[in-house]
């Protein structure tokens, strides 16, 4: 199915209005001020930095994937002791906390099993967990000024069922994995480099976290455009909007964006810039790629059943939301409108569906991909795609070369300044990246065709939340995707940054203290109605910060090795570092205008810099591979007059390893 596009549009004259996500006409495209040409962020949810990395780089053994640390590998700021003198005074402790703690129940390892029946009795099944609480408010009062010791009774979850049957008890707020069980990441943190130190721009769930990766900026919600009455915080602190104190609003909860016809709820839109406009307005090629962003009913079926004749242009919230003639909605979808794919919570670890908490082996519910507040780019009408329009594509559902060009340029346009909603927009399917990194890897494009910057999502069984998804099928997407970057002729010039949208509430040891404060009826770090004193950012409440401690990992041949980087930093330092890599300006109101630095990660002058070689994980166990597997290769799209390759097999999915790696500087 080709995208709807100026077909749908009224006959009127189109303009280009800078400033509204087009580019400027006659402007220079800027030059990475880096080695690096090409950055891909790939934003996961959900957890805390020692939920992950506690105990690194020390793993039990006790089950699991094997994991033995390099010698020599830095220290962190974990559960165990962290007294190493490469650990900066400030952040250094004598205390395992695994042993003592201040909260009242103990960290636990989790283990890779779904079910306790495991191997290992001294550890809680942790594959498949339940859902913590990580709302704006609650996260604080976990925090506790500081002490660190509220976990349990503020953000547990202590009612309920685990996607496999078994009860939830607020405890298990306090658990971690180690690298028997997050494989993959440990071994990325061994050959490149990791930050300790880097947090929530603020605290709160995935659609602040979201908005502080692309803007910085939390506060200016757009109160002309709102549907289904978004909440806003009274004496009941947790809502989806806080007064910021000068007549509006700052996004405080999860909130869905306006600009959606998948959008279902309460829906909000955000006023201000976006990293996508300034790189708009600098003529540089971007996208978001989100698992399910693709439509299961198109915007053009759907508007013929409702509304015959509706412009691409004309949008209205909740449209879609009914039954109609052509509307597909899968087993196990929940009614997104028009974006219903879905597949079964726990996939990689025995999955089909079923129904969630039953206690039947492999009935775990099911997901949908796609998870609207987790898309930024939809709460502005600048670089929104509200109808999910795609690429072109051919018969078979496969995008076309031509599509594939398209991708990170195809801005809409707009009609005597208002958006015509005309085109993709920057907005994609992770299957698009998929096919686009394949055609690169196969020499059908140039390298130059990966956007120079790339936000990738995972559809939500993959994106790492307690729930819903799990450590094993979140595995499968990074490796995956970081494996088919690894064989493209521009990888010697790209940079790959893992972060997270929030902690999920999970336990993390680190406070950062108050960066940016806030008194608003929300705030309840320092006190009721009170997150520091001072003046806030861009003088709005609502912001407090920073919130938990979360994981950053670089990958990149420019990336140090077996690194561990101490600097203080935020989930805006992306935007910032994007901004620096083109020269583009600060955004107003910005958290990205002051935060840290990642260019400590880099090495871009050292005798080693750009030699970091690349790393092929096995997706099912995110062990180091040096061979390709003797499994069948799956079938894969083939463009024409190029041949299926090892490639194409790790793009779908599989495992194994292309030694021959073309490093060379693009010129296409």
């Amino acid at each position: 199915m080709t995208r709807v596009g100026a077909a749908l549009v009224a006959s009127v004259a189109v303009l280009a209005v800078p400033g509204l996500g087009q580019g400027v006409a006659g402007a220079v495209t800027p030059a990475a001020t880096t080695p690096i040409d090409h950055v891909v962020v790939i934003f996961q949810e959900n957890v805390s930095f020692d939920h992950y990395f506690g105990t690194y780089p020390n793993a039990t053994g006790a089950d699991g994937q094997p994991f033995t640390p390099k010698a020599g590998t830095p220290a962190v700021d974990g559960l165990k002791p962290a007294t190493d003198p490469s650990i900066p005074p400030a952040m250094r402790h004598s205390t395992d906390l695994t042993a003592t703690n201040p909260n009242s129940s103990l960290p636990v390892r989790l283990s890779p099993n779904v079910n306790p029946l495991s191997t290992n009795p001294g550890s809680a099944a942790g594959m498949l967990t339940c859902d913590q609480d990580h709302n704006y408010a609650d996260e604080q009062k976990a925090f506790d000024n500081g002490a660190m010791d509220q976990f349990v009774q503020t953000v547990g979850t202590a009612s309920g069922k685990e996607p496999s049957g078994q009860p939830c008890t607020a405890s298990q707020v306090m658990d971690y994995y180690d690298g028997n069980t997050v494989t993959g990441l440990w071994n990325y943190a061994q050959h490149f480099a990791m930050s300790d130190n880097s947090h929530g721009t603020t605290f709160g769930p995935s659609a602040p976290g979201a908005i502080n990766l692309i803007s910085g900026d939390t506060g200016a919600v757009d109160m002309t455009h709102t549907a289904d009455n978004p909440s806003k915080a009274t004496a009941a602190p947790d809502a989806d909007l806080t007064a910021d104190g000068n007549g509006g609003y700052s996004l405080t909860g999860d909130a869905q964006p306006y600009y959606d016809d998948c959008s279902t709820r309460d829906a909000v839109a955000m006023s201000g810039t976006d990293v996508g406009d300034q790189l708009n307005r600098a003529g540089l090629s971007w996208g978001w790629f989100e698992g399910g962003f693709r439509p299961t009913t198109t915007f053009a079926t759907a508007a013929t059943a409702v509304d015959p004749g509706q412009p691409t242009g004309t949008f209205t919230p909740d449209e879609f939301s009914g039954s109609f003639v052509g509307k597909v909605t899968p087993t196990g979808a929940s009614n997104q409108a028009l974006c219903n794919a879905v597949h079964p919570v726990g996939a990689a670890v025995g999955g089909t569906g079923g129904t969630a908490g039953s206690g039947t082996p492999g009935s775990y519910g099911y997901k949908d991909d796609y998870v609207a507040h987790h898309e930024p780019f939809q709460y502005y009408a600048s670089t929104a795609n509200p109808h999910h329009l795609t690429v072109p594509t051919d018969s078979s559902g496969h995008d076309t070369l031509a599509g594939l060009r398209e991708i990170g340029t195809d801005t809409q346009t707009y009609t005597a300044g208002q958006p015509n909603f005309d085109t993709p927009n920057h907005q994609y399917d992770t299957s698009d990246f998929d096919q686009l990194v394949s055609a690169i890897a196969h020499g059908s494009l140039p390298g130059s065709a990966l956007p120079a910057v790339s936000f990738l999502k995972a559809p939500g069984y993959q994106d790492g939340h307690a729930g819903y998804s799990d450590p094993a099928d979140e595995q499968a997407f990074i490796t995956q995707k970081i494996n088919a970057l690894e064989q493209t002729s521009d990888w010697a010039h790209t940079a790959v940054i893992i972060s997270y949208d929030d902690s999920d509430g999970w336990y993390d040891h680190v406070t950062s203290g108050v960066t940016n404060p806030s008194t608003s009826v929300a705030d309840q770090l320092t006190g009721v109605g009170a997150c520091g004193t001072g003046t806030p950012l861009a003088g709005e409440q609502g912001r407090c910060g920073y919130g938990p401690r979360l994981p950053l990992l670089v990958i990149s041949p420019f990336a140090k090795s077996n690194f561990v980087d101490h600097t203080l930093s935020d989930q805006s330092s992306i935007t910032r570092f994007i901004q620096g890599n083109w020269s583009l300006p600060a955004i107003a109101g910005s958290a990205a205008a002051d935060a840290g630095s990642l260019s400590s990660l880099f090495d871009f002058s050292g005798p080693a810099a750009g030699s970091n070689p690349v790393l092929f994980l096995y997706p099912t166990t995110g062990r180091v591979t040096n061979q390709v597997t003797d499994r069948p290769q799956p079938r894969l799209h083939q463009f024409p007059s190029v041949a299926l390759a090892v490639g194409a097999f790790l793009v779908a999915g599989g495992g194994g390893v292309v030694l021959a790696v073309r490093r060379r500087r693009s010129t296409a």
